[in-house]
Order: C-alpha cells, then structure tokens, then sequence
C-alpha cells in the first residue's frame, strides 16, 4: 500500500490518480486508477482542462458516467466543424523521481485555436481507447464519483500539449503531493462502496 501512495496524488486536473503498477520503463505499461470525486469548486468546473497525452490508453468506466469534450486544431481551409475559441497552449513534461511524479513543467508554446468537435459520453461498463494526439477534455461530474481504471500503453512523445487561458504567458509550473497510507485507503474504501452501491445514484 505504500508503494503504491508514494506514486499518487491529486492531479491538476482535479482527479485522484492511484497509480498501481509502474516499472518505470517508457516502453512499458503503466495501471492507474483516476477517480474524479465531487463536489467541485465553481472555480473547478470552469477549468478547461484540455490536453492530449504522451501515451495512447485503453480506460473502462469503473463507476459513473464518463462525459468528454472533443477539440483539434482547425483546417487550414479554415471550415471549421464546430465553435473556435483561443486558448494558450503549453508544453507539459513531468518532473520524476523513480516512478512518482513529483512536480508539472509547462513550457508556453504560442497562441492556439481548437475547434469543439464533439462530446462521448461512456457509461458504466463501457471500454474505449483514445490515441495519444487526441485534444480532449473530462467535465467533471457534479453528483457522483466516476472511476476509471487506465491501462496506458508505451510512450510515444516525451510532452503532451495542454491548452487552456488561466496560466499566464509564460513556462510555468506545479507540484504534487503524494498521498498517505491513510489518506489511499480512505480513497479505496470510497471506491468500494460506489462499486458495492446499486441503482441509480451512480451517474454524473
């Protein structure tokens, strides 16, 4: 259990991340948990929270509703499919030690438009697999806890590019806090009980 606290935290991104099997090799798979808890600030929800990944993942609905919102860059013919909005768009790159994320670098890159191009909504029991250059993000649940368990393929870039207009235009950067023994198991028994609790009360 504590090697397994030692290497989760709280991502910016405003889910639990309990990452359960890492070997700490780039070609490797990587297991996490990401459990997204609410209630969330007003501040929270407003979050744009959009990124791709340096990985392709295959994820299952755990518990709750999963409801993703859908981005790419506009065609040069500028025929955009849905809403453009600006936004600023930044290199991430993890700061390791061993295995465990220990702080988010972000390098500001330029001035970004992304055209909404959809939402997915994956229930309870589904799978799917999202390639590492897909631009999304996750709307965070306002009633119920979802959880996913993510299997993450090898890396495929060394960045990820994450978009939003609330970092400053400037390389900027945060840290994470890993959890305790306590506070992991307090965050599993929650989990339990979702999966133990029937009926409705699973959705977002």
């Amino acid at each position: 259990m504590r090697r397994i606290a030692d290497r989760s935290y709280r991502h910016v991104n405003h889910f639990d991340k309990i990452v359960l099997v890492d070997s700490g090799d780039p070609r490797g798979y990587r297991l996490t948990l990401h459990a997204w808890c609410p209630p969330y600030s007003e501040q929270e929800l407003c979050d744009e929270l959009i990124h791709d990944h340096r990985f392709s993942f295959w994820s299952t609905i755990l518990t709750g509703r999963l409801t993703s919102e859908n981005f790419a860059r506009p065609e040069p013919d500028g025929a955009a499919r849905g809403p453009v909005t600006a936004f600023r768009q930044y290199r991430y790159s993890p700061e390791k030690a061993g295995v465990s994320t220990q702080a988010n670098f972000y390098r500001f890159v330029d001035e970004a438009e992304l055209e909404m191009t959809g939402e997915t909504v994956e229930e309870q029991g589904n799978a799917y697999h999202l390639e590492y250059h897909r631009i999304h993000r996750v709307v965070l649940p306002r009633e119920s806890m979802v959880c996913t368990l993510v299997l993450r393929g090898p890396r495929e870039r060394d960045f990820s590019n994450v978009y939003n207009t609330s970092y400053p235009s400037t390389d900027t950067q945060s840290a994470n806090v890993m959890f305790t023994v306590e506070e992991l198991a307090g965050k599993l028994r929650r989990l339990r009980q979702e999966l133990l609790t029937p009926g409705d009360g699973r959705t977002a």
